[in-house]
């Protein structure tokens, strides 16, 4: 970057200069080409040098350019991404409602240079009088109590109105009902528009956009028998009459197969209309679909289960072409990102998963406990478990270090096998944070509670890392959470012993045997025998133990 900018030392812009000095700030190339793209352009020399791509100064760990203002509000996960990022949205949207409502406050400008993207807008009308004109410019600022006010003055006055013009007057009011252009959203329904009645004639414009309207507010019953009423007067509906219609069907018919066969018919409807349905009636049948029980479930295509991952690889290109990402909200587009995944952990070769995996999280998503999951089962089918220590950082990253599937699944790939000393170390310090996993507690969190085949596998890990006193911990809690450890287990703690020459150990794993009443116990006390240097005093150590159960037998034999 810095030779880059040598080759062309006097062509910096200020707006270059800020970038570059976030270049540095933030330590990532990829926040610089975030913040010049949310600023202004990136510099022209850049692009053709480097074409359009900029893949050298991506930064795919870095998180998305709305977090990056303030550190602080990093997320960690997809809930916390979720919550930061409408709450930031709803934020705008409180201060663009405070400009709109209250102008008055913002008549001085002191923005310099001035951004009139952020000012009020100016919405004055220039026409007085009361003729058609006055009208059509109150109807295009979406003046809509004025236009109303003023369209009834003219029926008064007895001047005609256009249909076009009353057109427009209609499509106004069936979009914002009754009250002003405001984001606020009334929940009551708004199924009567007077001026409706009230027009001289009516074409298949007017029909459509009343009945757009009166789906729109609530009226889905009206608006059904409005297009009743459009069929009869021989008009055609259009697309977005269709769509809207399609969307109204959960609230005209309360069976399942009934609302199904209603939208079947409304498409039957469109196709003898010769009307041709676009994107959004797709979308339209399948949100119905999702009201409809089991017979929409039945209509779905099991994309999930095709496992074709050529298909996945078509639509995530047609996905990422152009702006198409931008038809995903935030919550969608982190649920596409994560079952495309989850589906490359299925059919993919572990590099080419990986390389995604470093590639798509966090800069497009934040990867949810499955997909965790479904990297680890990756991994073991590849047989390349020693990523899994990164793993294991990328959890604790995402707030998942308390889930107990995900710590039994982890636990058990790294203790099933022996493994080369290296990696057994690093696993051992994954054992080592899992085991302070379930000893801390926070004041709204509860414990991890322990479970024999946890404790098993960590003692196993300890075990094999040469760690004898982590793993004699780790058996200690078998006796004081009533759990029972495995021949396994057992047999590699004294493994571990032998290897420490920690005999005073093993003499307390047989202890422990006795004590717990298992049947290894003789087992254990030979192998102590043939395998260790004992000295005299543990030797009778070793020979006065006795299981609980045989101590119990012998006073009975003596009484």
């Amino acid at each position: 970057m810095q030779m880059l900018f040598k080759q062309f030392p006097n062509s910096r812009t200020r707006s270059e200069s800020r970038v570059l000095v976030a270049c540095r700030r933030g330590g990532t190339y990829g926040g610089a080409v975030r913040s010049a793209a949310f600023h202004g352009t990136v510099p022209e020399y850049i692009t053709k040098s480097f074409g359009p791509g900029f893949s050298f100064l991506q930064d795919p760990t870095a998180a998305h350019y709305m977090f990056q203002d303030d550190p602080y509000l990093m997320p960690r996960n997809s809930a916390t991404a979720r919550l930061f990022s409408l709450s930031k949205e709803s934020g705008r949207n409180a201060a663009k409602y405070i400009i709109k409502e209250f102008p008055h406050f913002f008549d001085k400008i002191l923005a310099e240079p001035n951004i009139p993207s952020l000012m009020p807008e100016i919405c004055t009308p220039q026409i007085e009088g009361v003729n058609e004109e006055a009208l059509k410019e109150r109807i295009n600022l979406r003046m809509v109590k004025a236009s109303v006010d003023l369209f009834d003055q003219l029926l008064q006055a007895g001047t005609p109105v256009s249909l076009e013009t009353t057109n427009s007057l209609l499509d106004l009011l069936c979009f914002y009902g009754d009250g002003e252009s405001t984001q606020e959203k009334e929940s009551e329904e708004k199924e009567d528009l007077e001026e409706s009645e009230i027009m001289p004639e009516r074409n298949a414009h007017s029909y459509c956009a009343m009945i757009r309207g009166m789906v729109k507010h609530g009226a889905s019953a009206k608006a059904y028998d409005m297009y009743t009423e459009l069929l009869n007067d021989r008009h055609k509906a259009d697309v977005h009459t269709f769509n809207a219609l399609i969307t109204a069907v959960p609230f005209l018919k309360d069976r399942f197969l009934e609302r199904w066969e209603l939208i079947k018919m409304l498409l039957n409807h469109m196709a003898q209309q010769e009307v041709q349905p676009n994107v959004r009636t797709f979308n339209a049948v399948l949100k119905t679909l999702r009201r409809c029980g089991g017979v929409g479930r039945s209509m779905a295509v099991p994309c999930c289960d095709l496992k074709d991952i050529k298909l996945a690889y078509r639509l995530n290109k047609a996905m990422e072409k152009g702006d198409n990402w931008k038809f995903l909200d935030m919550d969608g587009l982190n649920l596409y990102w994560s079952r495309f995944f989850s589906l490359l952990c299925m059919m993919e070769q572990i590099d080419v998963v990986l390389k995604w995996y470093k590639e798509m999280s966090p800069s497009l998503f934040y990867p949810s406990p499955k997909n965790i999951l479904d990297l680890l089962q990756a991994l073991d089918a590849a047989n390349h478990l020693e990523m899994i220590p990164s793993v294991w950082e990328d959890m604790k990253q995402l707030g998942f270090s308390k889930r107990r599937d995900l710590l039994e699944e982890l636990l058990s790939l790294m203790s099933r096998d022996q493994h080369p000393e290296e990696i057994q170390l690093a696993f051992a310090k994954c054992a080592e944070d899992i085991k302070a996993v379930h000893e801390q507690s926070w004041r709204d969190q509860a414990p991890v509670e322990w479970t024999g085949s946890a404790l098993g596998s960590l003692t196993v890990l300890f075990s094999r890392a040469g760690r004898t006193q982590d793993a004699w911990s780790m058996m200690e809690r078998f006796q004081q959470t009533s759990r029972i450890p495995t021949d396994l287990v057992m047999d590699e703690f004294l493994n571990c012993a032998k290897q420490t020459n920690s005999p005073d150990e093993a003499i307390k794993l047989v202890k422990l045997a006795a004590s717990l009443g298992l049947p290894s116990l003789q087992k254990l006390k030979s192998r102590m025998e043939k395998e260790f240097e004992l000295s005299e005093n543990q030797k009778k150590a070793l020979e006065s133990i006795q299981s609980d159960s045989d101590s119990s037998d012998s006073d009975s034999d003596h009484d």
